[in-house]
């Protein structure tokens, strides 16, 4: 009997799901399609532009400064851009910032002159941010309140998933080209070329998107100096946690391709399986994440989260077991990533409605600026004293960054008295 309520409650709940993605717009479904096609070329990228850069001998302080240009390109134009899309029809921004984003990708890939290459790292960021922060306002304009939260949470999978096909079909692809070439450099280069064409087809469910202008109703971003006195203490404390996971990021996530590479001689397959892995436990870990919030409320599952990827941090910077290391990186990426879906939620549920977008683009910027001030001296600190100083580094940047977070939003959540769960019992000011 267990058994069987247990199945019948999973059927009820997989019905349920189905029923409100059936209820998706048929411009929700567009966008969902040509988020899957770029979100691939990214993980194609993300996997192996760092180790198509070593294969031509650049050290770890050029890797480290090319990701800092894209990250830096992203957060100087993001509330830019939130600001100018809360005005506009989204197609055309769909489509040129696709377009760009293909052409800017296609540069890195045709010099091996790093001034130019930070140039083309900077406008990549910077057509890509367009992309990241024109999805919200789309899925607010092409839903309705029914069906909102499973469309924001299908795109999510549909990211995930789209990182799981790029990291384990890139890395065999690299691997049968340099084969078939005898040029493994060749086939880093191919697969990229392959993974852009991909992104590029994503113009055609844009273009077929019927976009209509921003309605009157709509909430048109804006700031003003009363905003920021009134609330910009609320400003600083969402950001501020933000800012230094940003900065712990950027000392090792984009480095961590070349680690498997560098410290055990791993060939691009084997580390795309590994990077699919990860993927995989993300997604298991944005599906419990409900669960944790139900027991521990949004703000503690965030800190406990970070607090239980801090071991496995350790192991990565320290092991030299391949196997144990494995396990440490795939888990380390699912309880990691496990509150960014979460920690986003609790900026918009704290926010007022008419700040919710600039909201999310304060929480964008601060985490891509974090990350461009440190990917740079990541890569220098690698190349100087190897992953274990880095590592180790970013250990302490996340565990001061769950203190202060714990230490500025411990009161804003109470727990229910009459049902489980929690609840925020008011805005205000915090």
């Amino acid at each position: 009997m267990p058994l069987q309520r247990a199945l019948t409650s999973i059927r009820s709940n997989f019905n349920d799901y189905a029923k409100h993605v059936r209820m998706f717009s048929r411009n929700a479904r567009l966008y969902l399609v040509g988020s899957f096609l770029i979100a691939t070329n990214f993980a194609v990228f993300n996997l192996l532009f760092n180790l198509y850069l070593r294969e031509f001998g650049f050290p770890e302080g050029d890797v480290g400064l090319l990701q800092s240009a894209r990250a830096f390109g992203s957060a100087l134009v993001a509330i830019p851009a939130a600001l100018l899309i809360s005005r506009v029809r989204l197609k055309p921004v769909l489509i040129i910032a696709t377009t760009l984003f293909a052409i800017f990708s296609f540069g890195l890939l045709t010099t091996l002159d790093l001034k130019i290459l930070v140039s083309f790292a900077s406008l990549a960021g910077m057509s890509f941010a367009f992309y990241r922060v024109a999805s919200g306002p789309f899925f607010m304009r092409n839903s309705t309140a029914v069906e909102r939260t499973h469309l924001f949470s299908f795109s999510f999978a549909m990211v995930l998933l789209a990182s799981m096909v790029g990291s384990s079909g890139s890395g065999n692809l690299v691997t049968i080209i340099g084969d078939m070439t005898g040029d493994i450099a060749a086939g880093y280069k191919y697969t990229m070329f392959l993974g852009i064409m991909l992104g590029l087809v994503a113009m055609v469910p844009f273009a077929m998107i019927r976009a209509a202008k921003p309605s009157a109703s709509e909430n048109k971003i804006s700031i003003s100096f009363d905003q920021l006195k009134r609330r910009g203490k609320f400003y600083f404390k969402i950001t501020s946690a933000n800012l230094l996971i940003g900065l712990g990021a950027g000392l090792t996530i984009p480095f961590l391709n070349i680690f498997f590479r560098d410290r055990f001689n791993l060939p691009p397959d084997q580390i795309g399986w590994y990077f699919f892995a990860v993927s995989c436990s993300m997604f298991l870990g944005t599906l419990s994440g409900p669960l944790f919030t139900r027991k521990f409320g949004l703000i503690r599952t965030i800190v406990l989260t970070q607090f239980i990827s801090i071991p496995f941090m350790f192991i990565l910077a320290n092991s030299m077991y391949l196997p144990l290391v494995v396990v440490a990186f795939v888990l380390r990426g699912g309880f990691m990533n496990l509150g960014v879906p979460i920690s986003t939620n609790f900026g918009m549920v704290m926010s007022e409605k008419k700040e919710q977008g600039f909201v999310n683009a304060l929480l964008m910027v601060s985490w891509t600026s974090g990350q461009a001030i440190s990917a740079s001296i990541g890569g220098e600190v690698i190349e100087a004293y190897g992953y274990t100083v880095s590592i180790n580094m970013s250990v302490v940047l996340y565990i001061i960054s769950a203190v202060i977070y714990y230490w500025f939003f411990r009161d804003s959540e109470k727990r229910n008295s009459d049902q489980p769960g929690w609840h925020i019992p008011a805005r205000g000011e915090l």
